[in-house]
């Protein structure tokens, strides 16, 4: 299989990272890869970076956001504009291994089944280990167990309605991942740690997800509810609960603040 695999590339004042970003896209063992980074309006130089790149490597395509539009339309402005018939996102301050794309295009060519493939992980910058994700399974539904930078098929992500702008606080990920299970898309996961997530002292982009964690739950639940309502697992979450450990645990603790509080009226009756 030598088909075109398509890396995008996201850029927001990330001139500090972004070199290494282009550069691990660069090294890709596997032949027939093109790369799209977007400025997105950057105010650092972030632009001269990449259009540096872009004028020294034919293979490179450069989009300058005239506004700064958010990850999910650059990406989306990216894979619309992209020749790839497989898709890489990458942020611009995450690293891929050389072999990553080649291994995964690999799996596409002996498993036809397969829709999306990723691979192990790993935290680097201020934390460096093993990402420990689960493997693959129905969990997802309540936490994301894919990554990011995953490979995908263009086709899939056009038929599905790409990045949804709904997901602007954060996990636009995780809602395509859902979106393509609700395709019968399956998933392929390699057995090796081939993409590096780097992490700050301070936070990182997905981070901020969790300032709006409610937002974003509520949006994936809306959006997919027919994978919820289908899920076993779900309908036990919801109706099967075994709420009497916590049920005694309150009632005790009420009757306690109830008699304490009778006491009180009590004396300031009778004083």
């Amino acid at each position: 299989m030598n088909k075109k695999v398509s890396i995008i590339i996201p850029c927001y004042n990330q001139g500090m990272y972004v070199a290494e970003a282009i550069q691990s896209a660069l090294g890709q063992t596997y032949d027939n890869i093109e790369i799209v980074c977007v400025n997105d309006a950057s105010t650092d130089n972030s632009r001269v970076i990449i259009q540096k790149f872009a004028e020294e490597h034919s293979d490179i395509i450069f989009i300058d956001n005239p506004e700064n539009k958010g990850v999910i339309d650059s990406r989306n402005i990216a894979i619309s504009s992209c020749r790839g018939e497989y898709i890489l996102p990458l942020d611009a301050d995450d690293i891929i291994k050389p072999t990553y794309v080649e291994k995964a295009m690999q799996v596409f060519a002996e498993k036809p089944e397969i829709g999306v493939v990723y691979c192990k992980a790993r935290f680097f910058g201020s934390n460096n280990e093993d990402w420990d994700l689960p493997d693959f399974g129905m969990h997802i539904l309540f936490d994301n167990c894919v990554f990011n930078s995953a490979l995908f098929k263009k086709a899939d992500f056009m038929k599905i309605g790409q990045y949804k702008p709904y997901m602007k606080n954060g996990a636009e990920d995780w809602d395509l991942w859902l979106s393509f299970l609700e395709e019968g898309i399956r998933f392929y996961r390699l057995d090796e740690t081939l993409f590096l997530y780097r992490k700050y002292k301070n936070e990182s982009r997905s981070d901020h997800s969790g300032e709006h964690v409610e937002d974003v739950y509520r949006n994936i639940v809306r959006n997919h509810p027919q994978l919820y309502l289908n899920s076993d697992d779900c309908i036990s979450k919801i109706f099967k609960m075994d709420y009497q450990p916590k049920y005694k645990k309150y009632k005790n603790l009420w009757t306690l603040f109830v008699v304490i509080a009778v006491i009180e009226f009590l004396l300031l009756v009778f004083k």
